[in-house]
């Protein structure tokens, strides 16, 4: 199962010629990954006020096209991988189009691992059984054991 949520391409994400200039996916992508956790349960802010976290340590993008002011953006995350502390993640960002009866364009696709560990060391640290069930339904495939 793949979750999903929408944004709206706002003003500061953009560059003088109305496009998203391109760190600002960056931002987008973190929301995404808040988003999803926040959803299954596990907000990040109260999972950094027990002292852990899920730091990107892994990042793979392909820019595919570009998204404009006032766009509102489709993003999807879906699970690749549950490891013993890390997770693989894929998302998609497609643009809604402009024109009646169009199809979405994926304007960008990324892939990351992020790591269950302690903040602020950095230390890694296994995936709690809640955790772990909470990720199940988004995992692509069968969970890796590790």
């Amino acid at each position: 199962m793949k979750f999903t949520t929408k944004k709206r391409v706002r003003f500061h994400h953009c560059d003088p010629a109305g496009i998203v200039f391109y760190p600002q996916f960056f931002y987008l992508l973190h929301e995404v990954q808040e988003d999803f956790l926040a959803h299954i349960g596990f907000p990040e802010h109260g999972l950094i006020a027990s002292g852990v976290g899920v730091p990107i340590v892994d990042l793979k993008t392909e820019f595919l096209g570009m998204c404009r002011n006032g766009e509102e953006l489709t993003m999807t995350l879906e699970l690749t991988r549950i490891g013993g502390a890390s997770l693989g993640m894929h998302y998609e960002i497609h643009a809604s189009p402009k024109a009646p009866g169009g199809v979405d364009t994926l304007r960008l696709k990324a892939d990351s691992v992020v790591v269950y560990s302690e903040v602020p060391h950095g230390k890694a640290l296994r995936l709690p059984e809640e955790l772990r069930d909470a990720l199940l339904p988004y995992l692509q495939s069968s969970p890796e054991k590790s």
